[in-house]
């Protein structure tokens, strides 16, 4: 579990980093940042894992099938929005958000 560690801490820096400037927090950009990483984890677990995704990618794939749906997701907070809702990353509102995601991302064939 430590390897997933730090794709997550930098997603969740790069959107902290959006609510100070830029477009906002964004919990969209969190779930397509999993999503990928997701990906990128099933095609390296083993030899077997990696040919068998890239048999499901040739054969094609719609967005729904490696993203989850996002559009209920807060996005475009400003850091004080972003930490009157949530409290700030880590926070136990913010933890709900991300587990919900993880789970969004979890639920899609591809991943299970």
């Amino acid at each position: 579990m430590q390897a997933l560690r730090w794709p997550m801490r930098s997603a969740c820096t790069r959107s902290s980093e959006d609510s100070r400037g830029g477009s906002g927090f964004s919990f969209n950009d969190l779930a397509a940042d999993r999503a990928g990483t997701r990906l990128g984890e099933r095609a390296s677990i083993d030899t077997a894992s990696a040919r068998k995704l890239q048999q499901t990618l040739t054969a094609g794939l719609l967005e729904t099938d490696i993203m989850p749906a996002t559009a209920d997701l807060p996005e475009f907070m400003q850091a004080a929005e972003f930490k009157r809702r949530y409290g700030g990353v880590g926070a136990p509102e913010y933890e709900r958000m991300r587990a919900d995601i993880e789970r969004r991302i979890a639920a899609l064939p591809l991943y299970r």
